[in-house]
């Protein structure tokens, strides 16, 4: 997943790269992770996301993006929820 993090990545491509069935890979997965893989997908994006408005002038939409985001207004809300700020905020007090 971390390859391709910003590529839409579905269950089943998922669990089809690990010859599994996409039921037995999710319950695999949230036993050995103890979370689903959509919530490690999210996790990776809005890491990255975090990473690039420290480090560039990029627009917080074309990061969005550029992360695998479709939604600018749910990117801004999950990362929010996750670092406690918005990315325009974090943005702002680097």
């Amino acid at each position: 997943m971390a390859a391709y993090y910003a590529k839409p990545i579905t269950l089943e491509e998922i669990s089809r790269a690990a010859c599994l069935s996409p039921n037995h890979f999710l319950r695999s997965y949230k036993q050995l992770f103890g979370r689903s893989p959509h919530q490690s997908l999210t996790e990776l994006r809005l890491r990255e996301a975090k990473r690039l408005l420290l480090r560039t002038d990029t627009s917080i939409t074309d990061i969005c993006l550029n992360v695998g985001f479709h939604s600018p207004s749910s990117f801004s809300c999950l990362f929010a929820k996750r670092f406690g700020v918005s990315p325009s905020r974090l943005r702002q007090q680097k």
